[in-house]
């Protein structure tokens, strides 16, 4: 069609990363049971570790071909990153009746703290990753420099600096 929707596109991203998302992070976090968490905080710590083993660890051997090791372990964490979905279906499981409080605020917590600790895990792989590179690709003279891509939220976030 050969319509230019570039100067769209980041205003939605803008009106997106600046409001909606802010507003839904602010109103979970005011919501989010921290009593219930607090009277038992280990029922959190396992829906924790079942968001990274359930939804990342599927990302190792699924790309064990495609990705190094370093990447597939970042994949994982990024994969298992998960707020907005766990915090609807808390969120609709008590309305229904069909999930505990205690339950639904530690998937909540859980889904709170896997948006707070994965990504900085992963940023940090990434990293760390890139500075090991760096020597070596300078010694052998086979630098790349290959483009970052760009996200909206790039620099907004503390792991992005």
């Amino acid at each position: 069609m050969g319509i230019d929707v570039h100067g769209l596109e980041e205003k939605f991203d803008a009106v997106g990363y600046g409001i909606f998302i802010p507003v839904f992070f602010v109103s979970s976090g005011m919501t989010l049971d921290i009593a219930g968490i607090a009277r038992n905080p280990m029922r959190l710590f396992v829906f924790f570790i079942l968001l990274l083993v359930i939804r990342g660890l599927p990302s190792l051997p699924i790309y064990r071909k495609a990705l190094p090791l370093r990447q597939r372990i970042e994949m994982t964490f990024i994969t298992a990153t998960a707020m907005p979905l766990l915090v609807a279906l808390a969120e609709i499981g008590l309305r229904d009746g069909k999930m505990l409080p205690a339950n639904a605020a530690a998937i909540a917590g859980a889904g709170v703290l896997s948006v707070l600790v994965f990504p900085a895990a992963a940023t940090a792989l990434a990293r760390k990753g890139r500075a090991q590179a760096a020597p070596e690709e300078a010694a052998a003279g086979t630098a790349e420099q290959v483009p970052r891509a760009r996200h909206p939220a790039d620099g907004l976030m503390p792991w992005h600096r």
